[in-house]
């Protein structure tokens, strides 16, 4: 008796089909991303075996994805994870989803990291993708991330454990620079990174639904004009960079100039540069901390950095 059960290459058209009919552009593309994700494996595996008929719950399960995807739910929160450079993320609607643009950024960090042993910043950290990159690719550094969320914050430690740097990273709740404050970080950090919530009040409304409709608001809205949060970052983090440190920032589409404008008017920074992304947005912005006054200096730069025997 033939099996009622779907083969993948009825599984694929099907769920295409279904995709399509919803508006999903690239439908093709995601149903066979979906299915090979449920049969734990690559995408391109998924065409040398046409005829390999779907267990039961596989077929549901493909039914049950399809139809979240049919609701605008992203690919990533579907599967509960994403890549980012190379490292699998658990992802959840607690955190925003890593997006390629934010590893210009990293690269960027890498850039500026000093030779020998270091401490970076990470404000407003997520899932943990650029602490735990950093982390990862710098062994050196050590790494202090902060973010308003508890949620988020326990999948980034997940993450971090995974990719096995946890030992170099200290998570920590609260907002912006909140956290850091009880600690004797005060002028010691080489490197401030940050993705903070940068899209205005009018832009929230002209997001497709996969967005606004499922990643988390607070890790999105960046007040009025989308620049919240940079002045806020601006502000602080002169007191924890070193004299030559780095500030590097993720920033959002026609937002250069007034971020710009936010680091010229503090008078803490120079070196000021920006950094498209592979679409031509300006996207990543950064700034070398002015050296402190030697006055100041003496105070700021006490002790140093080293990591624990």
């Amino acid at each position: 008796m033939p099996s009622k059960n779907p083969s993948v290459g009825e599984a694929l058209r099907a769920a295409s089909q279904t995709l399509k009919k919803n508006g999903i552009e690239d439908h093709r593309f995601e149903a066979e991303y979906l299915l090979a994700f449920i049969l734990k494996i690559k995408r391109h595996e998924l065409f040398l075996r046409p005829d390999r008929v779907l267990s039961a719950a596989e077929g549901r399960l493909l039914s049950a994805y399809v139809k979240k995807r049919s609701l605008r739910e992203p690919l990533q929160y579907i599967t509960g994870e994403t890549e980012f450079r190379g490292i699998t993320f658990k992802v959840s609607r607690a955190v925003l989803i890593p997006r390629p643009e934010t590893e210009i950024l990293v690269d960027e960090a890498i850039k500026a990291a000093p030779a020998g042993a270091f401490i970076a910043l990470d404000i407003c950290a997520g899932s943990g993708c650029i602490a735990i990159s950093l982390a990862k690719e710098v062994p050196l550094c050590r790494v202090f991330a902060t973010d308003i969320s508890k949620d988020a914050l326990t999948a980034a430690r997940e993450n971090a454990s995974v990719a096995g740097v946890e030992e170099r990273i200290t998570f920590l709740e609260g907002s912006l620079f909140d956290p850091l404050k009880t600690l004797d970080l005060e002028g010691k950090a080489a490197l401030i990174l940050s993705n903070p919530p940068y899209v205005s009040t009018e832009e929230m409304k002209k997001l497709p639904q996969e967005i606004k409709g499922f990643e988390p608001r607070s890790s999105l809205w960046g007040g009025a004009d989308g620049l919240r949060f940079f002045r806020r970052i601006v502000k602080d983090a002169p007191k924890y960079l070193i004299g030559k440190g780095r500030l590097i920032m993720e920033m959002g589409y026609g937002q250069a100039a007034g971020v710009r404008k936010i680091i010229e008017a503090s008078g803490e920074f120079t070196g000021i540069e920006v950094k498209k992304d592979l679409s031509g947005i300006e996207r990543i912005i950064s700034a070398t901390r002015v050296m402190p006054s030697s006055k100041k200096a003496k105070g700021r730069m006490r002790g140093s950095f080293h990591f624990p025997a």
